[in-house]
């Protein structure tokens, strides 16, 4: 019995296949980027010469439409992250009650994930665009005023394409609240119910602090996915109009178009630094707020 229960211990070779594996795969790729950052190459020329913080300079001088698309960024990643999170758990709120179409209803949620993303930019672009469903379908039932160019409008194309992206995410922030739901401890839940807490002080003072750690992380993994977010945005944008919906990854592929690698590298390195700064204090808040 005392052999059953003794710590195991394994060699040190053993993690050599997987480090392998991370140092080549992504490591190797990372240190590259930042390499060619540093340098002037170009797939127009086969030399590649060491130019120091020329690229970064050259961005930084190009700082009305980089800080521009940075601000964007953020502004997608924060309201994208805020409305899966709070709609996801509206949502899971109401299907962790028994009722007929539950199972209907989660699935159906959770459908616009298994969609590509680009078929979804497509088909929203004929609904959204200005002769479209959508205004077709208000001018029908007599509400014109309402009507507007969701994607050609400069005040209302970002928040159009970050509610097709909420749209397209929302039913993972939901599986993921909902699964923390049904861990809730229900003796808890009685006893509160047998002391006289309704539905809201039940819900705030057990139901909340123990699906916090959960909403922690939907925040978070949604705020990363938001400040890489590129796919939605160009299908549907193409960062336009003007630069009202450009973020920082339509602006690198862009940046593309002239052949430069140097420059693009730049701006991804810049990406990676903003978005591990953000993703740690995040997590160090989130901690801190769970300790307390």
């Amino acid at each position: 019995m005392q052999n059953m229960y003794k710590k195991k211990t394994y060699p040190v070779y053993f993690l050599i296949p997987i480090l392998v594996i991370f140092a080549v795969f992504y490591i190797s790729p990372a240190v590259l980027g930042l390499f060619y950052s540093l340098t002037d190459a170009s797939i127009k020329t086969s030399g590649v010469h060491f130019v120091g913080f020329e690229n970064y300079q050259t961005l930084f001088s190009d700082s009305a439409t980089f800080l521009t698309s940075i601000w964007n960024q953020f502004k997608f990643a924060i309201l994208d992250a805020l409305g899966k999170t709070m709609i996801g758990l509206l949502l899971a709120l109401l299907l962790n009650r028994k009722f007929k179409g539950n199972s209907f209803l989660r699935a159906l949620i959770y459908i616009p994930i298994m969609f590509g993303v680009i078929m979804c930019a497509l088909i929203f672009n004929y609904i959204l665009s200005y002769d479209g469903f959508l205004n077709t379908f208000l001018a029908w039932v007599g509400l014109p005023n309402l009507t507007h160019d969701w994607l050609g409008d400069f005040t209302y194309a970002m928040y159009t394409v970050i509610g097709v992206d909420i749209w397209l995410g929302v039913g993972w922030s939901m599986m993921m609240i909902l699964a923390a739901l049904q861990t809730v401890s229900k003796d808890l839940l009685e006893c509160a119910e047998i002391d006289g807490a309704g539905s809201f002080r039940k819900f705030l003072s057990i139901t909340l602090p123990s699906i916090s750690p959960t909403l922690s992380l939907s925040i978070l993994l949604s705020v990363i996915s938001g400040l890489k977010a590129f796919d939605i945005i160009y299908a549907m944008t193409g960062g336009g109009p003007g630069h009202a919906t450009e973020v920082m990854s339509t602006y690198l592929v862009k940046s593309m178009s002239s052949g430069s690698i140097g420059y693009p590298a730049a701006i991804s390195v810049l990406q990676f630094i903003i978005i591990t700064i953000v993703a740690l204090s995040i997590n160090s808040f989130t901690n801190r707020k769970e300790k307390s």
